[in-house]
């Protein structure tokens, strides 16, 4: 490979470059000017004013230059999320300093207002019609009480069922569900002992468990009575050998549908279980079963799902009512024992302890 060998004459003669001077970049404008973001700054303060702005100003940017549209959007993103932050602080700040008013009553006002409750049984017998205007008033929406994490008020759960009433007297009244309605359905342990009861008006009122059954599907409620004086003491039905047969109506909360009433029989009875054929759903399960002259014949505690058994037809089932009369069988808390007695008492003075079918 030849060498190339440059004198230093030809270095020489070499001459170097001169530098010219730098492009000099005409500088554009701000594609937002500061007055614009200067004016629309306070608006982050005013979530809903902002928005507006905001698509007014989207609308109006449709026929800017590329660079000028996405500069424009740019802050308007940047705005909206900061008074989106802005506004959720200031809600819980607002809501934690100043709590929503109480979802709950302390009383029952609709029963305080209620001065005259149905005799209970009945000489003849009840139409579903005679049922639906003199019964369902008695029948109440239960859910288990469960506190609001930001105001720490009671608020009703997600789950709920039905109850009825037993008694009222000048100090309170007393209501029967299925247990497991509260507790769960490892109703077996205890749980919660506060509830929330609804009448047909929707408000509701707070409500102390009293007494569970150690065995049965049972609870008992109570709830403390503010004014009013009318009396009322719900009879209970005998589970007699006569009991099959005998028709009975069901109110309770099929699905969500509150205060439905359904008709049937009773299929069978063994030992502390009623089977009826009347139709009862998820959101029946405390409802009462009431006998054709207003006796409580029992408490709707299950069903047989079909979609767990294909073969399960109309398959329902209740705890019969004269096992409230059982004392041993319960757990007291608080007056629990003494307001089970007073309505025991109150029932049998009354002779409303009575055989399916109205007769004594």
């Amino acid at each position: 490979m030849d060498k190339i060998v440059i004198s230093s004459a030809e270095v020489a003669q070499t001459q170097v470059a001169t530098e010219t001077p730098a492009r000099l970049e005409s500088k554009l404008p701000p594609a937002v000017p500061a007055w614009a973001k200067w004016a629309l700054s306070p608006l982050v303060l005013v979530l809903p004013l902002l928005c507006l702005v905001a698509i007014v100003l989207r609308s109006a940017m449709r026929t800017l230059p590329p660079r000028n549209r996405y500069a424009w959007t740019a802050l308007l993103a940047t705005l909206l999320i900061i008074s989106g932050l802005l506004t959720s602080a200031a809600t819980v700040m607002f809501y934690s300093i100043a709590p929503l008013p109480p979802l709950t009553e302390t009383g029952l006002s609709v029963l305080d207002e209620k001065n005259e409750f149905p005799s209970l049984p009945t000489v003849g017998s009840l139409s579903a019609k005679d049922v639906s205007e003199k019964l369902k008033p008695l029948v109440v929406v239960i859910s288990p009480a469960q506190r609001s994490w930001l105001t720490h008020q009671e608020m009703p759960s997600a789950g709920f069922g039905a109850g009825t009433l037993l008694q009222a007297n000048a100090e309170g009244y007393l209501f029967v569900t299925a247990r497991h309605v509260i507790d769960g359905p490892s109703w077996h342990v205890a749980h919660g002992s506060r509830a929330l009861i609804a009448m047909a008006s929707g408000a509701w009122g707070s409500a102390d468990v009293v007494a569970r059954h150690r065995t049965l599907d049972l609870l008992l409620l109570w709830v403390p009575r503010e004014s009013g004086t009318g009396k009322f003491v719900q009879p209970l039905a005998k589970s007699g050998p006569t009991i099959e047969g005998e028709s009975v109506f069901v109110i309770g909360h099929p699905e969500g549908l509150r205060f439905t009433l359904s008709t049937g029989i009773v299929s069978r009875l063994q030992g502390s279980v009623v089977q009826i054929s009347a139709p009862v759903s998820p959101g029946n399960s405390g409802g009462p079963v009431f006998d054709e002259h207003g006796a409580l014949v029992g408490v709707v505690t299950s069903m047989v799902d079909r979609n767990g058994d294909p073969n399960a037809e109309n398959l329902n089932f209740a705890v019969r009512a004269d096992a409230l009369m059982e004392d041993s069988g319960w757990e007291y808390e608080g007056i629990g024992h003494r307001r089970l007695s007073d309505y025991l008492a109150q029932d049998a003075a009354r002779g409303n302890t009575v055989q399916v079918g109205g007769k004594q």
